[in-house]
């Protein structure tokens, strides 16, 4: 298996997770970290590959703006798991694979059903319930303990209608308990929390709550010599370190940078920095995403831009209120704009106060949105 040249390796951070999940006394974490910082990448390059050579088999799902229902994805995940071939293997056949039809296979019997994948929607079938239980029964047939990787779960508090397939998730894992595994991924503090912490939720209690951890200069350093031996040029690693920052220490901000010049050889990284923000800001839709508004709801997004950390406070109401050409708005019309913003994935509480999730937005919106 070829090395990805580009990936920075957390080894001692994945060597202490995964003793955590294995030999800890829980049977499940919950990795927190804002999009963009690389939770995927740290699941799918790092932590899966490390649990398969220790023996386990690995089992991944992601919930983030999938075209299927939740259960859906995870009945293809757990149906893919139980292939040959290693992780990385069955990973690349099961995006090449996912069709509309899906053939799922019965213990045993030499037998197959075939179901349609985008017919699933709503309230889950309880037939499909229990072949959801039966799948993670037989993935976890094995010596040692088979990890399921579930990222952005947070996704399942969204509907309702997912109510019935975490509680039938909570169940099949606690039945299993000596032999699976699971790490919950999530981007927003907020909706793992609605699963995890609130006292009514299937999860309560379940899993024990991580980080993970920013990437720094080690980060930039490996990817400033994965650039060198690509495009046979050094950049000054001043700069580097510079727009990292600038990019709110992204990984996948910075990326963005380095792609642009490798593209253009004849740049160097302070001119290319104007040009790749708004590249960014087209790529994420931030114009679209303004536009999509109510004048509240910017007004509120703009003083979250700002700085403005007491949005229930008699100064922040005014001048939301003033934005838009009223006296201070009452708290409850600015609580309502910010359970839009959150909604929308927009804003969230998750460094303690309310702030917009994506600081690069934030910056767009001070920059460029009037």
């Amino acid at each position: 298996m070829v090395a990805d040249p580009w990936h920075f390796k957390r080894g001692e951070f994945t060597s202490r997770v995964l003793t955590l999940l294995i030999d800890g006394p829980g049977q499940a974490l919950t990795l927190f970290a804002p999009r963009r910082t690389g939770k995927t990448e740290f699941l799918l390059k790092d932590l899966a590959p490390l649990a398969e050579k220790r023996g386990h088999r690995v089992v991944y799902a992601s919930f983030w703006q999938a075209p299927l229902s939740p259960q859906a994805v995870l009945l293809h995940a757990l149906e893919t798991s139980l292939q040959r071939g290693t992780f990385r293997d069955r990973m690349r056949s099961s995006a090449l694979a996912l069709a509309p039809k899906l053939k799922l296979s019965a213990p045993g019997a030499g037998m197959e059903a075939a179901i349609d994948l985008t017919a699933i929607r709503g309230r889950p079938p309880a037939d499909l319930l229990l072949r959801l239980d039966d799948l993670l029964d037989r993935v976890s047939r094995r010596r040692k303990e088979t990890i399921l990787l579930l990222d952005e779960v947070q996704e399942l508090a969204r509907s309702r209608d997912n109510a019935p397939l975490v509680a039938a998730l909570r169940t099949s894992l606690d039945k299993r308990s000596g032999r699976l595994r699971t790490v919950f991924t999530g981007s927003s503090r907020e909706g793992l929390a609605a699963m995890f912490s609130a006292r009514q939720a299937p999860f309560f209690h379940f899993a024990m709550p991580i980080e993970l951890p920013p990437l720094a200069e080690p980060f930039v350093d490996h990817i400033l010599a994965a650039f060198h031996k690509v495009a046979l040029r050094k950049l000054s690693r001043r700069d580097a370190l510079a727009a990292f920052e600038r990019l709110h220490a992204s990984p996948y901000f910075f990326r963005v940078l380095i792609e642009q010049l490798l593209h253009d050889a004849g740049l160097d990284i302070g001119p290319a920095l104007a040009g790749v923000r708004d590249r960014i800001a087209l790529d994420l839709g931030y114009p679209d995403t303004w536009l999509a508004l109510t004048a509240i709801q910017r007004a509120t997004a703009r003083a979250l831009a700002g700085g403005a950390d007491q949005p229930f406070g008699q100064p922040f109401r005014r001048r939301v209120g003033g934005e838009i050409g009223e006296p201070a708005l009452s708290a409850g019309r600015v609580q309502a704009a910010l359970r839009r913003l959150e909604r929308t994935g927009l804003a969230d509480t998750y460094t303690g106060r309310w702030a917009l999730v994506d600081p690069e937005f934030a910056a767009w919106i001070r920059e460029h949105a009037t």
